[in-house]
């Protein structure tokens, strides 16, 4: 039976992930930290299995992370805007607390079903999942078979292990933390197997964030 290697990347850290500002769809890039630690995925990706193909999103805190990694093996990391993080809207750059004092009916209707409201002028979870889901079975009929990563952010690699059945269905689970790997086998049948989830064993303590 034919079996395909996925592994799912969350992007470097940022200093908006510092400053614990919601990024979004903004063009936010890597800061030194985040560099340092794509280097270093990319370093231990180098001593595990051969990888056939790279997406990422669009997004140039992604293309970043998955720069090095596909320098290694020789790859162009293939561009995909399914696989960008939450549209938040006019959300978007706030911190939690901004969001908060921005609109609190809306931001305590969202909190309390996030699946179906969306951020407001933004995207539910079903809409982000929607999208994200298309764009993985997409990839994943395209390279049956083969190791694929994609580069991502943390609320495509919840949409995506949940629909692979390898991650609670609430947002409930490990942190995802900056370029934390979650590596699934999935079957020709789409059954999924869980080899790591969210794991950061390549990163230096120095580093995690």
């Amino acid at each position: 039976m034919t079996t395909t290697l996925l592994t799912l990347i969350r992007h470097g850290f940022t200093d908006w992930n510092q400053t614990k500002r919601a990024q979004g769809l903004a063009p936010i890039p890597l800061n030194a930290q985040g560099l340092a630690q794509a280097r270093h995925l990319a370093d231990a990706m180098a001593n595990g299995e051969a990888i056939h193909a790279i997406y990422s999103s669009d997004l140039s805190r992604c293309v970043q992370t998955a720069a090095p990694v596909a320098a290694v093996f020789g790859l162009e990391v293939r561009l995909d805007p399914a696989f960008r993080e939450y549209d938040l809207g006019f959300w978007q750059g706030l911190s939690g607390q901004e969001m908060q004092d921005y609109d609190p009916e809306h931001y305590a209707r969202r909190k309390a079903d996030p699946w179906h409201v969306p951020f407001p002028g933004g995207e539910s979870r079903a809409m982000l999942s929607a999208r994200v889901v298309a764009g993985l079975d997409a990839v994943l009929a395209r390279h049956p078979g083969q190791h694929v990563v994609v580069v991502t952010h943390s609320g495509p690699v919840h949409a995506a292990l949940r629909h692979l059945g390898v991650w609670p269905p609430s947002q409930d689970g490990p942190a995802v933390l900056n370029t934390s790997r979650s590596v699934v086998r999935v079957d020709e049948d789409g059954r999924a197997e869980a080899v790591l989830i969210a794991d950061i064993s390549h990163l230096p303590a120095d580093l995690v964030s």
